[in-house]
C-alpha cells in the first residue's frame, strides 16, 4: 500500500512532534536549572535577576507541552483497531492537559511581569496576593487537575500503541518512573531528569511509527506487519 501525501505529511508532523515536543522541554529546564522552587519570594527574585530567562524558559515549557501531548493525539490515528479505545481516551486527557498546562504557565509569565516594576516589594506584594486569592486557588487546583489528565493521556496512547504491538510494552516505565521522579523530587533537576526520560520515550515511539508500513499507520495492522524489533509479543 502506497504512501498518499497526505497521510505522509500527518505522520511525519506526528513523528517530528514526538521528538520536538520533549526536546523543548529538556531546553526550558536546563537554561534555568539553578532556578529556585523552594518559595514565591526566592522565585520572585530569580525573575527579577533574569527576567528573559525566566520568560523563555515559561515559553519553551508552554510550546513543548503543547507539541507533546498535541502529537500523542495525533499518533492515535493508527489506532483504528486494537488499541483504539486506549488511544481515543488518552487523545482527549491529552488535549484537557494542553490546557492545564497553559493556565500554569501563564501564572509564570504574570509574575514575570510584576517582577519587573520599579517598586520591587510592591511587586512582590501583589504577586502574593495573588497567588494566595481564592480565584488563584480555583484555576490552580483545575490547572492541576487537567496537568495530571494531561500525563495520563500520554500514558493511555502509550497503552493504546503497546495494545495495537506497534510500540514494545517498556515503553510505559520510562514515562511512569518519570512521572513519579518529578513528584518526589520536586526540584528543577526531577524535572529535567522527567523530561529527558519523555524525550528518549517519544524519540522511540517517533522511530516505530516512522518505519510502519502506511497499512498499520490507517490502523489496518494486518495488511502489513510492523518489523519485529518494533513490536512486542
Amino acid at each position: 500500500m502506497q504512501w498518499t501525501r497526505t497521510d505522509t505529511v500527518r505522520r511525519w508532523i506526528v513523528v517530528c512532534g514526538l521528538i520536538a515536543g520533549p526536546l523543548l522541554l529538556v531546553l526550558s529546564v536546563s537554561i534555568n536549572l539553578t532556578a529556585p522552587t523552594d518559595s514565591l519570594r526566592a522565585d520572585f527574585d530569580s525573575m527579577t535577576a533574569h527576567p528573559g530567562l525566566v520568560v523563555l524558559e515559561a515559553l519553551l515549557e508552554t510550546i513543548g507541552f503543547m507539541v507533546v501531548l498535541a502529537a500523542m493525539a495525533g499518533a492515535t490515528v493508527a489506532l483504528r483497531g486494537r488499541g483504539s479505545a486506549l488511544g481515543t481516551w488518552g487523545a482527549v486527557l491529552a488535549m484537557l492537559g494542553i490546557v492545564g498546562f497553559s493556565f500554569s504557565n501563564a501564572n509564570g509569565f504574570t509574575l514575570a511581569e510584576l517582577a519587573q516594576l520599579p517598586d520591587h516589594d510592591a511587586g512582590f506584594a501583589t504577586a502574593d496576593a495573588l497567588m494566595t486569592s481564592s480565584t488563584a486557588g480555583t484555576v490552580g487546583t483545575v490547572g492541576m487537575l487537567l496537568e495530571i489528565a494531561g500525563q495520563l493521556g500520554i500514558l493511555l496512547v502509550i497503552a493504546g500503541l503497546i495494545r495495537a504491538r506497534l510500540v514494545p510494552v517498556w515503553l510505559l516505565l520510562p514515562v511512569v518512573a518519570g512521572i513519579a521522579i518529578n513528584f518526589v523530587v520536586g526540584t528543577m533537576l526531577g524535572t529535567l531528569i522527567a523530561d529527558l526520560l519523555l524525550l528518549a520515550t517519544g524519540t522511540w515511539i517517533a522511530i516505530c511509527l516512522g518505519r510502519c508500513s502506511r497499512g498499520a499507520w490507517l490502523g489496518m495492522h494486518s495488511a502489513s506487519p510492523v518489523p519485529h524489533s518494533t513490536v512486542t509479543a
